[in-house]
C-alpha cells in the first residue's frame, strides 16, 4: 500500500497540516479501485507500479480539484482495465 510519505513526496507537500486529509484520500483511492474491481496489489507483484500510479492519479485528482471531475477519466479507466487484466491473468 502506498504510504503517506510517498503521497506527500508525490504532491510536494513538506508540512503535516494536511496529513489527515491525505490519509483519507489514500483510503478513498484504494476503495475507488476496489469498487472498480481492482484488488490491492502487493509491492512484489508485477502490476504494483501501475496500481501505485493509479492510486497517485486518484489522489492527485481529488486533492487538486477537491473531488470536482476536471481530470480525464479515460486515463484512470485505462489503468483500471490493465489492472483487471492482471487479476484475470493471475487467476488462470
Amino acid at each position: 500500500m502506498i504510504t503517506l510519505e510517498q503521497v506527500k513526496s508525490w504532491l510536494k507537500i513538506d508540512d503535516d497540516d494536511q496529513d489527515d486529509e491525505l490519509e483519507d484520500l489514500i483510503t478513498e483511492a484504494t476503495a475507488e479501485l476496489a469498487l472498480a474491481g481492482v484488488p490491492e496489489f502487493a509491492e512484489s507483484e508485477v502490476a504494483y507500479p501501475l496500481y501505485r500510479k493509479a492510486i497517485k492519479y486518484i489522489i492527485t485528482r481529488d486533492f487538486e480539484t477537491r473531488g470536482m471531475d476536471e481530470y480525464d477519466s479515460k486515463i484512470l479507466d485505462s489503468m483500471v482495465l490493465k489492472l483487471k487484466a492482471m487479476v484475470k491473468r493471475n487467476a488462470v
